[in-house]
């Protein structure tokens, strides 16, 4: 049976054998190269290439994408690293700081201690335990490094706590600044206390007797009374008299009635009488200390007897020597 091909039948057909006819030129002189390629196969194939060309611009706008969001995380973690090591670097000066601080502080306490010491030692009071805790302005520092190097080792907090820990490090430091101003005050009020006494003429200047009071007595040369500016101590010739406070000798030599005298100024108002001495032990502008040999008892002047005539004057005026004597050397010396 034999058949026979439509119009209809032939030109799908020739669709199906299209062809497509690519002309490939070379340079001047070259022979033209012609290349048939099958129409369903070029568009097949073109087709492919437009969906991988689809495809990798797809994937390389997912890729640029990507790498732009992994640059902004890379800055994003840039910002933060450089704001913590401005933050650390913050810190390392607040710690520097406060180092700074805790020295001085600590050697402030030292300071505190030294004065403390120094004050109780003054004033005969006994030193407390060395290594126990101390309140110190309010706080209570114990004596040494520790406290302080722990102090400073909780300075790795963060920045407020550190601010915060500054804060009331130098709130301590002025307070310790002030109780040290205040110990050095009271030093000197101590010193000035104590140079005081040390000069205040209290010290019995003589063993002996007690033979005559301050005030009115009855004359010894004569009838009636008379007033007697100071005390006698009777006691043998060659008895040492001793400075009764500090002070600098300002008369050393005979004196009409008096015979040979001592003066000694001590400042404080107070100067003290020593008359009837045998001999002088001491020059005028001589510094003494209490206790000093300053000549020996006789009965040069106008006496009855050996004795020494100690007066004592305050502010220009005699006033009673048994106000300011110690009783205590009184009752040692037994000089009543």
């Amino acid at each position: 049976m034999f058949f026979k091909p439509t119009a209809k039948t032939l030109q799908v057909k020739r669709k199906r054998d299209e062809k497509l006819t690519f002309m490939i030129m070379g340079g001047p002189g070259s022979r033209i190269r012609d290349i048939r390629v099958s129409a369903k196969k070029f568009k097949i194939c073109f087709s492919l290439f437009c969906v991988m060309l689809i495809g990798v611009g797809a994937s390389g706008t997912y890729i640029v994408q990507d790498y732009l969001l992994k640059q902004k995380d890379l800055a994003a973690l840039h910002e933060v690293n450089k704001d913590l090591s401005q933050t650390n670097e913050t810190q390392a000066v607040v710690i520097e700081d406060l180092q700074s601080i805790a020295g001085n502080m600590k050697s402030k306490i030292e300071a505190i201690e030294d004065l403390n010491s120094e004050v109780r030692t003054k004033v005969g009071l006994e030193e407390t335990g060395g290594d126990e805790a101390r309140i110190v302005a309010g706080y209570t520092v114990a004596r040494g490094d520790a406290a302080l190097d722990n102090t400073v080792t909780g300075a790795n907090e963060e920045l407020d706590t550190l601010e915060d820990l500054r804060q009331e490090l130098l709130d301590m430091d002025l307070r310790m600044t002030r109780q040290t101003d205040e110990l050095l005050y009271l030093k000197d009020d101590v010193e000035k206390q104590l140079a005081f006494e040390a000069a205040l003429p209290n010290l019995w200047p003589m063993e002996g007797i007690f033979t005559s009071p301050f005030g009115a007595r009855r004359n010894p040369f004569g009838s009636g009374t008379e007033f007697h500016q100071g005390i006698d101590i009777a006691n043998k010739i060659g008895t040492q008299i001793l400075a009764a406070g500090d002070g600098v000798v300002t008369f050393a030599g005979v004196k009409s009635g008096w015979g040979r005298m001592v003066l000694i100024n001590h400042g404080y108002g107070y100067v003290s009488q020593y008359a009837h001495c045998s001999s002088i032990e001491v020059l005028e502008g001589q510094e003494v200390k209490t206790g000093d040999v300053i000549a020996n008892c006789g009965n040069t002047g106008r006496v009855t007897g050996p004795h020494l005539h100690f007066g004592v004057q305050k502010d220009g005026e005699f006033i009673d020597p048994m106000t300011v004597l110690d009783a205590g050397e009184d009752a040692n010396n037994g000089a009543r």
